[in-house]
């Protein structure tokens, strides 16, 4: 969708920082600390919970510790006015993502004038793939799918197709561990300066993955993961994390009812699918789809915030998409920080409105690939 006529825009956004697994944040209850930064975006930006119409939050695995519909549970566990509907949405790592772009429709539609996005989860408590061990209620691949895709590699794990990715590309495993390494030095540069998209939990205060950043030596000695002589390791893949992110979306009534200057506006929405033995890189036919909507070339776009699900997907896509490699990803990624699903995307979004608000560029896109190949793409500016 184009989202010419009523306008969205980013009001506020924040992230927690991110948690290792079995580290600062794994005995946080999902419920909570979703709650917890729910009051905390409020609190930052002055809005009263009554006045927000909507929370749409993202979950990958909803399950156990993240079942039962997250978002309406966090929404009553942050003490919010029971009449504050909460909804939650799925899709793998784009969770959160997809979840700001419903926010934003909603809010251009005129459905809705002032909503909460984003997402959570601790994968400590509840991890990857958690919702996949309940063989007594079935399996995922139904009889239809296993016979469009059961007999190759068409829905593969992360690293499996991050090494499709890989070889597709010709993407030398020097490339990969480079890139990687220029992740965590963005992440620790960025960090260092307390940036505003960051709401600190207690005596966290910077992503954990931060505290110990390998040396060249050390990623280069990792053996292959996942593919004997492959050159996915677990230096050049996101680890499994604990987090949540949250973005307030308004009309620019509410944002004058307020007294909020905007940190950003959308330009335009995208979502779209591709091959899925490859679905790293369905941010490219996304990111495509986001600049054709917003009239815009890939020049126009002064930062990108492309989800590092591995460096094998962001570099891929700067080929594809003839970016220059500065230009991604400018905080470091989750490559240095790790990856809480549900709540990645969302993340980025908080992270490029800052950026966008503190005068670096009038342009960003944001885009996140999940696995099964399809991805969202936005185009964000920044407001005068």
């Amino acid at each position: 969708m184009s989202t010419a006529g009523r306008q969205a825009f980013v009001l506020d956004a924040a992230r927690t920082p991110y948690g290792q697994r079995g580290g600062a944040l794994a005995a946080w209850h999902p419920v909570d600390l979703a709650a917890e930064l729910l009051e905390r975006l409020l609190l930052r930006s002055g809005a009263a919970a009554s006045s927000v119409s909507g929370v749409y939050l993202g979950c990958a695995s909803q399950v156990g510790a993240q079942a039962g519909n997250i978002a309406r549970r966090a929404v009553l566990a942050a003490g919010w006015p029971e009449g504050v509907p909460g909804v939650t949405i799925e899709s793998h790592v784009a969770s959160s993502a997809q979840a700001v772009h419903l926010a934003a429709a909603a809010v251009v539609s005129g459905v809705q004038e002032l909503v909460v996005a984003g997402g959570v989860e601790v994968m400590s408590t509840v991890p990857l793939g958690a919702s996949l061990a309940q063989p007594a209620v079935g399996k995922p691949m139904g009889k239809r799918l296993a016979a469009r895709y059961g007999g190759s590699e068409g829905l593969p794990p992360p690293g499996l197709a991050a090494e499709n990715v890989a070889r597709r590309w010709s993407l030398t495993r020097s490339d990969l561990d480079s890139w990687a390494l220029d992740s965590y030095r963005k992440a620790l540069s960025s960090q260092a300066r307390s940036p505003s998209y960051l709401a600190a939990l207690g005596g966290v205060e910077r992503d954990e993955g931060l505290k110990d950043p390998p040396s060249r030596s050390l990623v280069r000695a990792l053996v292959p993961a996942y593919v004997p002589g492959g050159s996915a390791t677990a230096a050049n893949m996101a680890k499994e994390g604990d987090g949540a992110s949250a973005v307030l979306l308004g009309a620019a009534p509410a944002a004058r009812r307020l007294g909020l200057a905007p940190k950003a506006r959308f330009v335009s929405l995208a979502t779209a699918g591709s091959e899925p033995a490859l679905w790293p890189v369905a941010t490219v036919p996304a990111t495509r789809l986001a600049l054709e909507k917003a009239g815009l070339r890939a020049d126009a776009i002064d930062w990108w915030y492309v989800h590092e699900s591995s460096s094998a997907a962001v570099l891929a896509w700067a080929r594809e998409m003839n970016v220059p490699e500065e230009r991604v990803n400018p905080e470091g990624g989750a490559l240095a920080s790790t990856s809480p699903a549900g709540a990645a995307g969302g993340g980025l979004f908080a992270m490029a409105a800052h950026c966008l608000a503190g005068g670096s560029g009038s342009r960003a896109l944001v885009s996140v690939a999940a696995e099964g190949g399809v991805a969202t793409a936005c185009v964000l500016e920044r407001v005068p």
